[in-house]
């Protein structure tokens, strides 16, 4: 199969959307923020969604009105430089919003100066796999189910049996789920022969 025809190639994976649980969106999710100060924390493990609802936020809240910076650093990052947080940080007022994919990463000085450096931003909202650098405003958490509601999507044709064991063998890491799906895919249906 041709990258291009796979129902799991990357540009179908990022046309997604977060699925929040039921009852719950954008607006319950920035109005549990806002109590908290305008800070919260997104936590959740590897895969779970994290990364995609950090990407939505950015749009609705730029549509909104808001400036908003972002940050995303792995795991092999712990540290930012004081220029960097300048960078970061600068001019930062009421209506701006600043945006921390991994924040879990920082050690926790670095998390302290940045976190102080921050003081002047309307809001805060970072992820981690674990709480404790803001007050948690959400969990995140893949599921079989939720898998098989995201392949229902990409490619209706799979089993629901199928997509359970892959979740399993994934261990509920969604991202890690949907590689192994676009490798399944790309390995079980043969790319057309040219000559035809």
């Amino acid at each position: 199969m041709l990258a291009r025809e796979n129902p799991f190639r990357v540009e179908r994976l990022h046309a997604l959307r977060f699925r929040y649980p039921p009852g719950d969106d954008h607006e319950a999710l920035l109005a549990r923020v806002m109590e908290h100060g305008g800070r919260g924390a997104i936590v959740g493990p590897h895969g779970s969604g994290k990364t995609t609802l950090m990407l939505e936020l950015a749009e609705h809240l730029r549509a909104d009105g808001r400036r908003v910076r972002e940050l995303r650093i792995g795991v092999e990052q712990h540290r930012l430089s004081e220029v960097e947080r300048r960078t970061l940080c600068d001019a930062l007022g009421p209506r701006d919003a600043f945006l921390f994919d991994g924040a879990g990463h920082l050690t926790p000085w670095s998390w302290w100066c940045l976190r102080r450096a921050l003081r002047a931003a309307g809001l805060v909202i970072v992820t981690a796999h674990r709480a404790g650098r803001l007050p948690t405003v959400l969990r995140t958490a893949g599921s079989p189910d939720l898998l098989c509601e995201l392949v229902a999507e990409l490619d209706p044709t799979i089993g629901v049996a199928k997509v359970r064991e892959v979740c399993r063998e994934a261990r509920s890491d969604l991202r890690q789920a949907l590689r192994s799906l676009y490798e399944s895919a790309r390995l079980s249906r043969p790319a057309p022969d040219p000559a035809h």
